[in-house]
């Protein structure tokens, strides 16, 4: 595997390993709808600053399909699915939370070859159902 790939692996496990433990210390004493608004906030604030210094500021090739599943996929994975995780963390220890909503391949594995026609093998298989006991255990762990 190359070098940059593991350093951008390891960066990328880290990075969303630190988040849940931060994101829980947070919600303590902030409602999961507010600390989303404040998360998403700062996050569009840096970005903003450092967008216009990459070579990707440039929205001129960009269609309204391009903006449309965009859009989209903030809805669904940006909002709906960050205020639904923040919920539960709120609530629940992060331990136990972050391991069975980690769990979402499954169910894009599955829209995967539903939707999108991709191929179906006895890896996918094996690793939805290895997943799946995971998730089973996870569940009877108090």
């Amino acid at each position: 595997m190359d070098k940059k790939v593991i350093i951008l692996w390891l960066l990328t496990v880290s990075f969303w390993g630190v988040s849940p433990i931060i994101e829980k210390l947070a919600l303590k004493n902030v409602e999961p709808l507010v600390a989303l608004f404040i998360r998403t906030g700062i996050s569009l604030v840096v970005m903003g600053i450092i967008l216009p210094f990459t070579s990707s500021f440039n929205f001129s090739d960009l269609t309204f399909r391009d903006y449309f599943f965009l859009g989209l996929s903030g809805i669904t994975g940006g909002f709906l699915g960050m205020l639904t995780y923040f919920s539960l963390l709120k609530y629940e220890n992060a331990s136990k939370i972050v391991p069975l909503t980690a769990t979402y391949p499954l169910v894009a594995t599955f829209l995967g070859i539903l939707i999108l026609k991709e191929s179906f093998s006895l890896n996918k298989l094996l690793g939805a159902i290895l997943a799946t006991l995971g998730i089973i255990l996870l569940l009877r762990t108090p």
